[in-house]
């Protein structure tokens, strides 16, 4: 019984060190800012929430739809659709293939 504990227990910090070593080599993305306009696009069920900025309104990025996602969420679609905002915070993956770009914002930045 004993034995089998401790070969689980080896088992899994063999697991857990190779996570963390795998974490280690991985860029955190920085802060950027994104100034747009808050919009929903598609048709229910399948609305998403972006960002659409232009090449001329400053920000980071070449301008296009930007997924938002994150718990910023509701906020900005209840409170600020169809405003212009600047929003801070990191890039990511988008998860669907409509959208090559993804935001997370972790603040409105007010104007």
């Amino acid at each position: 019984m004993v034995r089998i504990l401790v070969g689980q227990l080896s088992a899994l910090l063999v697991i857990l060190s190779a996570t963390q070593g795998c974490a280690m080599g991985v860029k955190q993305s920085e802060l950027t800012t994104l100034t747009g306009t808050v919009r929903v696009v598609g048709n229910e069920p399948f609305a998403r929430l972006v960002l659409t900025t232009g090449s001329n309104r400053g920000g980071v990025g070449r301008g296009g739809n930007y997924l938002l996602l994150g718990p910023l969420q509701d906020e900005l679609r209840r409170a600020h659709q169809g405003s212009m905002v600047t929003l801070e915070g990191k890039q990511c993956s988008s998860p669907t293939p409509e959208f090559t770009d993804c935001f997370e914002p972790s603040r409105i930045i007010e104007k």
